[in-house]
């Protein structure tokens, strides 16, 4: 199954957007990891059909009601992400 990577920037960490992202990811049955990073972005790693990619960029472009999503930007994976459910990474 294809495997993306996104970079997540805006007003995303604190707000409740790695949940949104987990709880969202686990609803479609995605299999990944969301974690915060150091730059203030947010990465997400997601391994499902393209069509389910899509909704799941589109849905976390718009994010939880107290973020700012102000980018989405797919990037390289940097890790494998194997078929066994969605999890949040501590950072």
């Amino acid at each position: 199954m294809p495997v993306r990577a996104y970079r997540v920037t805006g007003r995303v960490q604190g707000v409740g957007f790695r949940w949104f992202t987990s709880r969202v990811a686990k609803e479609l049955g995605i299999s990944g990891t969301v974690e915060n990073h150091p730059d203030g972005s947010v990465r997400v790693h997601a391994r499902a059909t393209l069509a389910v990619l899509d909704q799941l960029e589109a849905t976390i472009a718009r994010g939880p009601v107290a973020a700012r999503v102000e980018a989405v930007e797919r990037v390289e994976p940097s890790q494998t992400v194997k078929a066994d459910g969605f999890r949040i990474e501590r950072a």
